[in-house]
């Protein structure tokens, strides 16, 4: 599964079958009961395409960054480097999704807020 999903988006397709418009993919998700706002903004971020795949729609979501990294990076001091980030997450026991997002940010990049690690 691609890392760039919540849990509430694999959540709310887990039972879609491909392929799917993006309207489609809207409309599932919509008929999934508590979705939140940002996972409406998501999904209505997608490129408007046919997609085939679960892990299709997750790639084409890194425009927005998992609500999830945002909440475990909440108390981190910045400026800080992906070791500091990948060490901070691993004492503070993150979920496996948490950790797989943070494993694919760059090297040798100094981070002086979220928003450079969630473009």
């Amino acid at each position: 599964m691609a890392i760039f999903c919540t849990i509430e988006v694999i959540d709310a397709l887990k039972d879609m079958k491909f392929p799917k418009t993006k309207k489609e993919i809207i409309l599932m998700a919509e008929s999934v009961k508590n979705i939140s706002e940002a996972t409406n903004i998501a999904l209505n971020k997608l490129e408007d395409k046919i997609y085939n795949s679960m892990d299709e729609i997750c790639k084409n979501l890194k425009i927005v960054c998992s609500l999830e990294v945002r909440d475990a990076l909440n108390n981190i001091e910045y400026p800080v480097t992906k070791s500091k980030i990948m060490e901070y997450a691993m004492k503070n026991k993150f979920s496996s999704l948490v950790i797989q997002s943070l494993e694919e940010l760059p090297e040798n990049i100094t981070f002086n807020c979220i928003s450079d690690i969630c473009k």
